[in-house]
């Protein structure tokens, strides 16, 4: 049904935004219809309970929208002149795309109202209507807005908490590398002191002196470079990607677990594929999930009686590029093995682990469309493998 308006009829703030009674905010909806009677009728129909702006076509709804105004829904005919209620659909979407959209046709398009529904109509309804069944759509399509805006509200809360707990998580790593690093950095310090004093002393010689200067050098880069390590694993880098050698994020961790190894008598079993491929992924996230790792490794063969070895390699295929750390300490019990990755489950005596390291790794993995896999026997030890896509699929 088309109809020309001598004076387009645009219906818009006529009633409170609020309710008068409840004072709750009323749900928006936007009709946009060439008919002037169709849109007097739907203002009729949904005033009581909605507030309505009605205009004549799909520029004006677009225009709108374009300039800010939000809705819950918005009511389209289908057949309209100039722009398609289709049309019209498509580019509300792309400006606003948790407006909800129902259909107005006449039964002989059906057919073209199923095709708005693939481009993100909610439902459609035919014309001639029964007002009770239109209002009712109409109330379908908000419960609809509210549905999905609560939902996109819980799932930035959620992106929230994960971050928090990534950035926590690291900071607890710090915390168990800080001994070591502060023993490295000790010995470093004492060597500056101790040749510096020898250069002191009257009369040295000088190619004794040029000894003593390149010690003291030595001695300076290698505190830098324990500094450097630990700043840039704390750093909060963001997320971005890149082409990544995964055997360099394995050195660098074992760099920094280099002193707890040692004290610890833990023998490190390197075998890394030699011109490994490139992984899509962030730097300092698998740093993270490798330090996690190796940390649970570390504590699960101090616990254990035996040699203490860990076996770390790395390999790849057409599918994957992956990397497995092995150890030999007491193992997770069966009934554990399905709880590993839920958040704040730990096994770990109080005040030792936080009980995020793996749920952290987990997130992490998945988010790099990774997979994160475990085998363990008690009394025998315990393997994590993690499977990264190849940069260049």
């Amino acid at each position: 049904m088309t109809q020309t308006d001598a004076k387009p009829f645009t219906i818009s703030g006529r009633l409170k935004s609020n309710d008068a009674h409840t004072g709750k905010r009323r749900p928006r909806v936007l009709v946009v219809d060439d008919d002037i009677e169709i849109r007097r009728a739907v203002w009729y129909i949904l005033r009581s309970e909605f507030d309505v702006t009605a205009v004549e076509n799909g520029y004006k709804a677009v225009e709108r929208i374009r300039q800010g105004e939000r809705f819950e829904v918005a009511s389209l005919d289908l057949r309209m002149p100039g722009m398609s209620g289709v049309d019209t659909l498509k580019e509300i979407k792309q400006l606003d795309p948790t407006i909800e959209v129902l259909i107005m046709t006449a039964h002989s398009d059906v057919q073209s109202a199923k095709k708005a529904l693939r481009f993100g109509a909610y439902d459609y309804i035919d014309k001639p209507f029964r007002k009770d069944a239109y209002r009712e759509a109409i109330r379908r399509g908000v419960k609809r807005r509210e549905k999905s805006t609560v939902s996109d509200a819980a799932k930035e809360q959620l992106a929230f908490v994960k971050a928090q707990l990534k950035i926590s998580e690291k900071f607890a790593v710090i915390g168990q590398l800080s001994a070591g690093i502060v023993h490295d950095l000790n010995n470093a310090l004492n060597s500056v002191l101790g040749f510096s004093d020898l250069l002191l002393m009257e009369d040295a010689p000088v190619e004794e002196a040029r000894d003593y200067i390149k010690q003291i050098n030595k001695a300076a880069k290698l505190s830098i470079s324990i500094v450097q390590k630990l700043l840039t694993f704390s750093r909060n880098q963001g997320s971005e990607r890149e082409p990544l050698q995964i055997n360099e994020v394995i050195n660098s961790c074992l760099e920094l677990k280099q002193h707890d190894f040692s004290k610890h008598q833990i023998e490190v079993v390197k075998e890394l594929e030699k011109d490994l491929p490139m992984a899509m992924a962030n730097f300092h996230d698998i740093q993270q999930v490798v330090l996690n790792i190796l940390n649970n490794a570390e504590h699960a063969m101090m616990s254990a009686d035996g040699s203490k070895r860990l076996t770390i390699k790395s390999t790849s295929d057409a599918k994957a590029i992956r990397f497995s750390i092995e150890d030999t300490g007491i193992g997770i019990p069966e009934k554990n093995l399905q709880r590993i990755f839920e958040p704040l489950f730990t096994t770990k005596e109080k005040d030792v682990g936080t009980g995020l390291g793996l749920s952290v790794c987990y997130d992490i993995v998945q988010d790099h469309n990774g997979t994160i896999y475990v085998a363990s026997e008690p009394g025998k030890g315990t393997c994590f493998v993690i499977e990264l896509p190849h940069a260049a699929l």
